[in-house]
């Protein structure tokens, strides 16, 4: 009887071990994931788009219609972010798209913060060859797919 106990006590202990290792291992949320239009511009659209797979793109467009695509990966720890590009499309109007594969990083030392449906990105831009912090704004959008607007 006593080794009976001992088995089973031996057998409950390893069933709450490997549920609390499986636990441990669950991926934590990443606020980013999913589409995100930036605020405040006049003239073209910038969207991003962050994947639970650490894809990311960014499209940017204008009224005349020029467009330009940017993907590739991102990572995150903590508050930074780090994106990495490996394509990009681009057209002019009337013209065919151009592909290019450079790889350099997006948004240089940028971190983030999501507070409700608002992505505040802050990252060092290079307008006129000097450094400048630069903030970024952008609403997420909505996905009918994902339950948005139809439930």
């Amino acid at each position: 009887m006593k080794k009976l106990t001992t088995a089973c006590a031996l057998a409950l202990l390893s069933i709450c071990l490997m549920a609390c290792k499986k636990d441990q291992h669950e991926k934590a949320e990443n606020a980013l994931v999913g589409d995100w239009q930036e605020l405040n511009l006049t003239g073209i659209t910038r969207t991003l788009k962050f994947t639970d797979v650490y894809q990311f793109q960014l499209s940017s467009g204008d009224k005349m219609g020029y467009a330009t695509r940017f993907t590739g990966t991102y990572q995150i720890q903590s508050d930074s972010l780090k994106v990495q590009t490996n394509e990009v499309l681009s057209q002019e109007p009337g013209k065919p798209v151009v592909k290019t594969n450079p790889t350099f990083m997006l948004y240089e030392k940028a971190t983030f913060s999501v507070l409700g449906d608002t992505l505040t990105l802050k990252y060092i831009s290079y307008p006129a060859d000097a450094p400048v912090t630069t903030v970024a704004k952008f609403r997420k959008g909505i996905n009918i797919d994902q339950g948005g607007i139809i439930k």
